[in-house]
């Protein structure tokens, strides 16, 4: 069975979410050769921007709070106050350092486990046409062009999609064109999870 993932299945690892281990569970059987997962590349670089935004944004949020911090320091009645609220600037920074290792963890453990499709012209072209057939975002397109394109060449009898981002994936239009393909949209890694472990054991017990 083909298991699509994208750029959230490698944060959930990353941040070590609610659902990481269930995404742990699925590379672990990656690597037994139970399943194949199949990632595009653009989902592999995706969480890298992701993070480094944040950090950015933590950064200017330390900044401004130490700036505040120092002028309440100034202050008699709230020199003990503020000391405590520098822990909370120095976790900010400590946050950003820590998911980053997360991140170089996630990838290479998926870059392991994992098949990458790569992101080439073909799959622009496509993604640009299914932007406007389907008015999503320009990085959804991308992922949704990879993963039809991968289909369409490898047409594998079984596969899912999982991907925890329904708002743009979990639409009519984009499950019928998977759907075409033989590919099943599952919106949590848990529930993932379940459905691969339950056709693994029918497949088990139909030998």
């Amino acid at each position: 069975m083909n298991v699509y993932l994208e750029s959230n299945f490698v944060l959930e690892q990353a941040l070590e979410q609610e659902q990481c281990e269930s995404c742990q569970r699925l590379i672990d059987l990656a690597t037994a050769g139970s399943i194949r997962l199949v990632i595009p590349a653009f989902s592999l670089a995706e969480p890298h921007i992701t993070l480094m935004h944040k950090a950015n944004e933590r950064r200017r949020l330390s900044a401004e709070l130490q700036k505040q911090l120092s002028e309440l320091g100034r202050s008699k009645s709230y020199r003990e106050a503020s000391s405590s609220f520098n822990e909370i600037t120095a976790l900010l920074i400590r946050s950003a350092e820590s998911e980053r290792a997360g991140l170089e963890r996630a990838g290479d453990g998926i870059l392991r486990a994992a098949e990458v499709i790569p992101l080439d012209s073909d799959v622009f072209y496509q993604a640009g046409a299914t932007q406007l057939a389907f008015d999503m975002p320009a990085q959804d397109s991308i992922v949704l062009a990879s993963i039809v394109r991968h289909l369409a060449e490898t047409k594998p009898a079984e596969s899912c999609f999982v991907n925890r981002n329904t708002k743009d994936f979990d639409l009519p239009n984009v499950r019928e064109m998977l759907e075409e393909f033989g590919c099943r949209f599952i919106g949590r890694f848990d529930h993932a999870l379940q459905y691969i472990e339950a056709h693994l054991r029918k497949a088990t017990d139909g030998l």
